[in-house]
């Protein structure tokens, strides 16, 4: 029987529920087993879908550092804002 998964942006911001800080690669990381055959799975979209959560009161940047090509890489963390509409509505 195959696993029934929720929509991506969806397991995007669920992915943050523990509280941890992660940035868009850390997210595709943990996302790859599960929804590895979606195109949207790519560090662009989530990036995106990051930031459009952080607007949206889901997500708060935490800090930003460069990675060893020197681009920017943006850690992000769920505000109990974003917790409670994650709890309430996925």
């Amino acid at each position: 029987m195959s696993k029934t998964l929720i929509p991506l942006y969806y397991a995007i911001v669920k992915h943050f529920m523990d509280g941890r800080e992660d940035c868009a690669a850390g997210v595709v990381d943990a996302l790859k087993p599960d929804y590895g055959d979606y195109k949207m799975l790519t560090l662009k979209d989530v990036e995106e879908a990051l930031a459009t959560a952080k607007e949206n009161g889901i997500l708060d940047e935490v800090r930003c550092d460069l990675d060893s090509n020197d681009e920017l890489v943006i850690y992000y963390r769920v505000t109990d804002f974003g917790k409670d509409m994650i709890g309430r509505y996925i």
